[in-house]
């Protein structure tokens, strides 16, 4: 009988490159502000904005356990300061979030990353485990997990532990039964087998892995070598 009983994915740069996505949701955005709301446009330069995130996390650095607030406040903000009334800055900063959040969930998966998921769910529970906002539904694979956990639902982002245990609750198994999979070293690797999982470092990007952190016992640089690797954490 199969040890292994789950399997989780990190989302952003473990199923697909994230920076270009976010580039051009960014750039989705602005074009829908200055198209529809010209006024507010100038309110919302890239240095602007950046700099309004920045005393935001500053005043509420639990903001990194929710991007989609941190971007709608930033942008409201900054509509503000710009001289618009609260209510009207929100309304636009929220519809502006929808045209980000549309083309934030417009992904191009990495090499395999669909055949293997779909290989996997036949024989695994498969969770996603994401800091970021991405929306399974949008993207067109919610069917594959049995649950996805985010920081945004969770209330912590990793590496705390609550999301892993959030997890290893949902699938009924305990950390020896799992195995997580992502692509950052602390906040994935580390983070995961801290709490006892299994893991494997997707290093899909070129990353360099940190020399402070003990090396990862197992890592891929394409999603199509997992199915080979799952072997490992049944014996």
């Amino acid at each position: 009988m199969s040890n292994l009983k789950l399997i989780t994915f990190d989302l952003d740069n473990t199923l697909w490159p994230v920076d270009e996505v976010i580039r051009q949701a960014e750039k989705a955005c602005s074009l829908w502000i200055a198209e529809n709301h010209p006024d507010a446009a100038a309110a919302l330069s890239a240095e602007r904005v950046r700099a309004v995130r920045t005393s935001l996390l500053k005043e509420k650095p639990e903001y990194l356990d929710n991007l989609t607030a941190l971007r709608q406040d930033a942008m409201s903000r900054a509509f503000v300061e710009h001289g618009f009334g609260k209510d009207e800055a929100r309304r636009i900063a929220l519809a502006a979030f929808q045209v980000f959040h549309e083309a934030r969930n417009r992904v191009s998966f990495f090499p395999g990353a669909l055949e293997v998921l779909e290989l996997l769910a036949d024989s695994y529970v498969l969770g996603a485990l994401t800091n970021g906002n991405a929306d399974l539904r949008m993207i067109g694979i919610h069917d594959l997990f049995a649950f996805h956990h985010s920081a945004e639902t969770i209330g912590r982002r990793k590496p705390a532990p609550d999301m892993f245990a959030a997890a290893l609750r949902s699938a009924g198994v305990s950390a020896s039964q799992a195995v997580h999979v992502g692509d950052h070293p602390l906040e994935d690797v580390h983070a995961a087998r801290e709490h006892g999982m299994h893991t494997v470092w997707a290093n899909l990007v070129d990353m360099d892995w940190p020399v402070e952190l003990a090396k990862p016992s197992h890592h891929i640089h394409n999603l199509r070598e997992i199915p080979d690797l799952v072997p490992l954490f049944d014996e």
